[in-house]
């Protein structure tokens, strides 16, 4: 049985369910040898019979090696494959953002230039992967993840498309494969011919959903939505609003045709219809509807813009990690610390800091921030993040910690100098020099002994390495004077900050300054 703390293939640790269906289970979790959170995908054992399971696990493998090959930023990343006990998995990318299924209960209909700009991102993945022969067949809003920047993911290439054409549409447990809302008429019907106009036939349903704030036909049963599919007359998107403009309706009423043959004849053509309005702008009053403010249209608007800088590493909103059922106590955030420290020993920061966030999330508003435990836990990951090279994330924790500090131990406690110590650290690796010399300057300040030498050593590297040679030098020498005059310096010390100053004097000659 699945649960937290497994380990899949030596290597994957499960850490939280992120998401379920007829195709299977979601997990997040942790690749140990690269420290990078994962998702991985597990296939349910009562999909095919036992009879197929040697060909289906081979199907498997084959299409989660072509969706690698996608290489297109609407598709998550493919990592591994393979079996665990009895059933399949897959390792992928862990992808931020918003289930599209999650914007559309929230919000309702979306601006017209946000379903321009969400299917065009979709028929955009859709090209590369019809290009290659793959047919997503369960394109559905719970598929897709409006993330940072904008950017729409399609999930679960390679996991619809496991059971072959002339396999049955029932699985053994006798759950329809697929998504009846979304399904195509042909697919429905188990036609051995279900190709790239399905995954067209399911967008369309897609954008008339987003348009219209329901689906194009309901239904109290999967027997009732597929008969509506294959019978009932194609609903209008424009008919329950009047912004919706004629050839985009057009469009969506042609994607929803019975008939593929009838359908638009490739995904590129869907998208260069789609291209006129995906750049739109969205009325005032209908921006940043979505969680974090991902806006859609932001690739059109604004091609390879910066991403923004604060995103949650889960698939759904409100589920960056499941906490503990009950109010955890303090023995619990103590084994949680020992937890990250033992992962930090194998060189696992980044699991180790999101293990101590996910913690910190519950115990600091129960204990309060300032208790001597919490900020004990936030001390180990503000270092955690550190160690993982987070520095972005780790400097704003740092700079709230030594607030917190000072007001319940003073100004003077010797953790407040060493989370100083940090910010200059960040500060230095983000390029903030000026801030960086600023920090480092002022605990130099503070204890001008020996306690200074390593302080004034980075101050020397950072003005040498912008070019403030003649700065750099006067800080080496004065360093070097101090040293060499105090009781006790290493020797080898002394010999590694002369080896920088003589480094730094060639180059400043070389450069004649």
């Amino acid at each position: 049985m699945l649960q937290a703390g497994t380990r899949i293939a030596d290597r994957y640790e499960l850490t939280q369910p992120i998401g379920s269906g007829g195709m299977g289970q979601v997990w997040a979790g942790y690749d140990e040898r690269l420290d990078r959170p994962v998702a991985v995908k597990f296939l349910k054992p009562g999909l095919v019979n036992e009879a197929d399971r040697h060909a289906v696990a081979d199907r498997f493998r084959r299409e989660a090696r072509v969706t690698a090959r996608l290489d297109h930023p609407g598709v998550p990343t493919v990592h591994d494959t393979g079996v665990f006990g009895d059933e399949l998995f897959i390792v992928m990318q862990l992808v931020p953002g918003t289930l599209l299924s999650y914007l559309m209960d929230e919000t309702g209909p979306l601006p017209v230039p946000w379903v321009a700009a969400i299917g065009a991102q979709i028929c955009s993945v859709l090209a590369a992967a019809h290009a290659a022969s793959l047919v997503h067949r369960d394109l559905k809003p719970n598929n897709l993840i409006l993330g940072p920047g904008g950017l729409v993911k399609v999930l679960d290439f390679g996991v619809a498309a496991v059971l072959d054409a002339d396999m049955p549409r029932l699985t053994v447990t006798g759950d329809l494969l697929g998504t009846p809302t979304y399904m195509a008429p042909e697919q429905a019907l188990g036609m051995s011919s279900v190709g790239p106009r399905a995954d067209l036939y399911a967008l369309g349903c897609i954008l008339f959903e987003l348009l219209a704030g329901n689906p194009p036909y309901q239904a109290d049963n999967p027997l009732g939505m597929l008969h509506h599919h294959l019978e009932a007359p194609i609903p209008h998107p424009a008919d329950g609003r009047d912004d919706v403009p004629s050839q985009l309706d057009d469009l969506v009423v042609a994607l929803l045709a019975k008939d593929p043959l009838k359908r638009p004849e490739s995904a590129a053509a869907v998208y260069a219809r789609l291209l006129q309005w995906a750049a739109g702008d969205v009325p005032a009053g209908q921006r940043g509807v979505a969680p974090g403010g991902a806006d859609p249209t932001s690739p059109y608007r604004f091609p390879f813009g910066p991403l923004p800088r604060d995103t949650a590493p889960t698939t759904r909103p409100q589920n960056a990690a499941s906490g503990p059922s009950s109010v955890p106590s303090l023995d619990e955030l103590q084994d949680v610390r020992d937890q990250a420290l033992a992962l930090a020993d194998d060189e696992r920061f980044g699991q180790a800091a999101d293990a101590l966030a996910t913690m910190l999330r519950y115990v600091a508003p129960i204990y309060g921030q300032r208790s001597p435990e919490v900020l004990e836990a936030r001390l180990d990951y503000a270092g955690m993040l550190v160690l993982a090279g987070d520095y972005r994330t780790a400097l704003p924790v740092i700079e709230q910690l030594i607030t917190d500090l000072r007001a319940r131990y003073g100004p003077d406690h010797e953790l407040i100098r060493e989370c100083r110590q940090q910010v200059a650290t960040c500060q230095a690796e983000l390029g903030e020099a000026t801030e960086a010399l600023r920090t480092l300057r002022s605990l130099a300040a503070d204890d001008p002994g020996p306690a200074s030498y390593p302080l004034r050593h980075q101050v020397a590297l950072i003005e040498g390495g912008r070019g403030h040679f003649r700065e750099a030098l006067e800080v080496l020498d004065s360093l070097l004077r101090d040293m060499q005059a105090q009781p006790g310096s290493e020797p080898s010390d002394i010999e590694d900050v002369q080896a920088v100053r003589d480094h730094l004097s060639r180059v400043a000659l070389a450069g004649g300054r």
